[in-house]
Parts: C-alpha cells; structure tokens; sequence
C-alpha cells in the first residue's frame, strides 16, 4: 500500500468588489462565496528521480527528470510553479483534476494552486495556516508566472466559507461572514451558476481594462470607484438577512463591471441575461473578469426551475449548475492521508 496526500480546495463565486483586490490599487474591499465545486490533488512519493504532473482536466502530463531544471511554462505551469515553490527535493507523482468547468472565471487556477501546495508542503512534514498558504499560492501567479493576479481567489480557496476581505495589496484581512442556517438555505435554493459555454480567459481581459486604466478613460475610472461599493451592499445586505438587496448589490457590480471594457460581456450573455430576467433571476453578474466562463444568478423565490428550463431549452450550448456554500464541517482547504494499492 502507498501512502498518499490527499487535498482539496473550493473555488470562488460571486466576487463582488473584484479588481480591487488587485495590483492596481492600495486597497479595496471584495465580497465573495466559496462554493463545494472542488479542485483535487493526489500526491504519491516515488522511487524515481524527478517528478511527474499529470492534469486529467486538459489530458496533459509531464515528467521532469531534473528538479533544478524546472520552467515555469506551458499549460502545466503553475503545478510546476507549486513544485518549485514547495522546495521539494524527491521523486513524487502529482495528479489534479477540478470540478470546475474549463476556464470558468470561478478562480479554479486558484484552488489548483492552493490545494498543489497545501499537499506538496504536507508530504515534506510542513503545516501552514490558510492565509500562508494564499499568499504563497498568490505568489506563483504573479512571481513564478509573471501573471496579473488579485487576492481573492486564493483567500476564498485557502479559507472557504463567504468571507469579507478588506486588501492593502498584497496584504488582506478576512473577516468570515456569519449566516443563519435559514439564509443559507434560501441563498442555496435560489442560487445559480450557468456556465457559458465560453471558455474565460482572464489575462486578455486584465490586459484590456489596465489598458483603460493607465489611459485615464474616465467611464473605467467611475467603474472602479463604484466596484469598491459592492462589497459593502452585499455585505450589509446578508447581515439584514435580506438576499433581494444582495441581488442588486449583484446587479450593481455587473453594470460597473461592463464599464471597465466593451471586451467583458457579449451578444449571447446579453440575450441569455435578458431571458432569465424575464423569467425570475433578480440578481446577475459574470464571475471574476468576465467575457464568458460562468454568471451567477440570484433567483426569485419559486421561479429557479423557470430560468433553468429557459437555460436547457434556449441555450443549450450553456450548462446550469446548482451549487452549495462550501460552509460547515471540512470548509475551505483541506489535506489528508489515503491509501492506495
């Protein structure tokens, strides 16, 4: 029998607030919910020099014989950034596979990384407290990968639950948001996460909206000043209980969102965003940069059933997902021990 490590991470949903979280401003504040749509990491020390990453997700695997010559390049990047970063100095083999759509825009890289490395630093003896483990897992991103990368999908990763996280970049204080057991029910019952059928590529759109940004235009500017109001909206709104409030704080950041670039929204979500409307969604946005990957839909209460038909018999193109709060027992980030033969 071989010893295995064993972790998990959630990915991120409804991240009001997002981009202040970001490079691009001292602070901010974002708003979002982990939900139980998992990125998993098995991790088996070998026999053999090197190590060797397979992704069942994009069919991809890779062996590096030498751990010295490791590149941080190509669709396996970061797990070879998360090798890296761990320190690790023996022969393992690293297999992943995630929940999550392809290129959802539910922070997925996020949960890989988070979940990469809490396994990789557990099979060397090390335990960290999920805020290290956000930061490091932040850092291939932005130092490893050279990527543009915010805060947020690492914290909601790392830590679970809904949480309220005030940023001095890089810096951040996560303040874990409390909700009754009858709110949380509601919120999952007229929660919806519709996958596009558009796969969300984030670094064209950062590109685009940093573009507008250093150039000053003003329609971005005002969209990011009103960004740093969502959070708040949706916060005070789940601590009155009150998820018709919550889904306009949705609708807010969604129209402050497609102000920050023409790129961030299509023909096709807008006529899909037009249909659910009319058969009940009360609140909507496209998760984190937008220009596809998934929306998230607050429903009215007994209408969920009407805009999922619309969804499988309008776009079919499209997927509907019916996710739960990663909230309760074995949140967040979690690693543990198997076996296998």
């Amino acid at each position: 029998m071989a010893a295995l490590t064993m972790a998990r991470a959630p990915v991120r949903n409804a991240d009001l607030g997002g981009w202040r979280d970001t490079r691009l401003f001292p602070s901010g504040k974002v708003l979002n919910i982990a939900i139980r749509m998992y990125t998993h990491v098995s991790l088996m020390a070998t026999d053999r020099e090197g190590v060797h990453i397979e992704s069942h997700d994009i069919g991809e695997s890779e062996y590096i014989q030498n751990l010295r010559d490791l590149e941080y390049k190509g669709a396996l990047g970061l797990l070879k950034a998360a090798v890296g970063k761990s320190g690790v100095n023996h022969g393992l083999k690293l297999i992943v596979h995630s929940e999550a759509p392809p290129a959802s825009g539910l922070g997925s890289s996020a949960a890989l990384s988070v979940a990469a490395l809490a396994a990789l630093y557990a099979s060397q003896g090390k335990h960290f407290l999920p805020h290290h483990i956000a930061r490091d897992a932040q850092r291939l991103e932005t130092e490893y990968l050279k990527l543009e990368c915010g805060v947020q999908d690492q914290i909601a990763a790392a830590f679970g639950g809904i949480n309220y996280i005030e940023v001095n970049y890089p810096d951040a204080r996560v303040t874990a948001v409390p909700i009754s057991d009858d709110l949380l029910c509601e919120l999952e019952a007229r929660m919806l996460v519709i996958y596009t059928g558009k796969s969300h590529f984030s670094s064209g759109t950062h590109k685009n909206v940093i573009a507008n940004f250093e150039a000053g235009k003003p329609e971005t500017l005002r969209a990011f000043e009103g960004l740093d109001t969502t959070a708040d909206m949706g916060l005070a709104a789940l601590l009155e209980e009150d998820l018709d409030r919550y889904a306009e704080a949705l609708n807010v950041n969604w129209e402050f969102q497609k102000a920050l670039h023409e790129s961030i929204t299509t023909p096709g979500i807008d006529e899909m965003e037009s249909r659910v409307r009319q058969e009940g969604c009360e609140g909507f946005k496209l998760n984190g940069a937008g220009a596809g990957g998934t929306a998230m839909l607050v429903c009215a209460p007994n209408s969920t059933r009407s805009v999922v038909r619309v969804i499988e018999d309008e776009f079919p193109e499209m997927q509907v997902y019916r996710p739960k709060v990663d909230i309760g027992r074995c949140q967040g980030l979690q690693v543990w021990s198997s076996h296998s033969s």
